[in-house]
């Protein structure tokens, strides 16, 4: 990579326009377009602050080679500071999509309650309305770090060492979390329901839709904390795979799902049927309008 390609990439990571680019450095927007083009360097002062503003090294800016002296034939740069503002925003956007997927299971306790079903509804459809907002808000928020999810990396040996060893040590509490998930889901409502005769069956099943919202909300924040961690400690293998799914095979994967919760919900009537059909239908449609938005940004 040239010394423009560079600058461009690691701005565009941090999410920086050119114009406050330029203004954080006290330059022209043209001079930033200059560098990054490869028409003109920066002066030492600059390149200094460049550095230190962006994590990385005058070495890493000025030689074609990776961080480590090795020359790898291209890649993206990523400092211990970008892996832990990538780490930090996945997990932001885990914590919101839980939420919103929290809310719309949640939504059906203020339906376990047969006899102010009628006050309730309002609740119930609020509660709805409130989750998919959520995660609709979380979807269209513009993308950072994209570099770091689609490009091949190139670390400081050091960095990626230690993030493995810290990687590793954070799966247990991933581990723990996906146990509690499955323990929550499955069995909660068995110990809930040996208090059906103390608190009534309508308390038990508000309770039940309680646990199973927690469940799938700690489901998906260790799930998508693995996937962040793992296109980073596993950058090699995470970019063959996803060449090989493509974009839209987690389509293929949703469909079965849907079909799995459809089946239960008629065989155990613990929700409606039509429930998973409509949270599928939400994603699609929210998958759509992104897709269709972002071909008309790229034009």
């Amino acid at each position: 990579m040239t010394f423009g390609e560079k600058l461009k990439a690691i701005r565009k990571e941090k999410g920086y326009s050119q114009e406050e680019m330029a203004g954080l450095l006290n330059v022209s927007r043209q001079a930033v377009s200059k560098w990054e083009s490869d028409r003109g360097i920066p002066e030492i002062e600059k390149l200094l602050q460049i550095s230190n503003m962006f994590g990385v090294t005058l070495d890493y800016l000025l030689k074609s080679e990776s961080p480590d002296g090795n020359n790898q034939g291209g890649g993206y740069y990523v400092s211990r500071e970008s892996i832990d503002g990538f780490l930090s925003y996945k997990q932001h956007q885990a914590k919101n999509i839980a939420i919103g997927v929290g809310l719309m299971i949640g939504a059906d306790i203020f339906g376990s309650f047969s006899d102010y079903r009628q006050l309730l509804l309002p609740l119930y459809w609020g509660t709805m309305a409130t989750g998919i907002a959520v995660l609709v808000w979380t979807f269209f928020q513009p993308k950072h770090y994209q570099e770091i999810s689609s490009s091949a990396l190139l670390f400081d040996e050091a960095v990626i060492k230690s993030f493995r060893e810290e990687s590793s040590r954070n799966r247990k509490r991933y581990a723990a979390m996906i146990v509690l998930s499955v323990l929550l889901f499955f069995f909660g409502a068995e110990f809930i329901f040996m208090a059906k005769n103390i608190v009534g069956s309508e308390v038990c099943n508000a309770l039940d839709w309680l646990t199973d919202a927690a469940a799938v909300m700690l489901l998906i924040m260790a799930g998508m904390s693995i996937h962040a961690e793992n296109i980073i400690a596993h950058n090699a293998e995470y970019l063959h795979k996803k060449n090989l799914r493509g974009k839209s095979a987690w389509i293929y994967a949703a469909l079965p799902v849907t079909a799995l919760a459809v089946a239960a919900g008629f065989v155990t009537n613990a929700w409606s049927p039509v429930f998973p059909v409509i949270c599928l239908f939400c994603v699609l449609l929210v998958t759509v309008c992104k897709l269709l938005i972002e071909k008309r940004e790229s034009k």
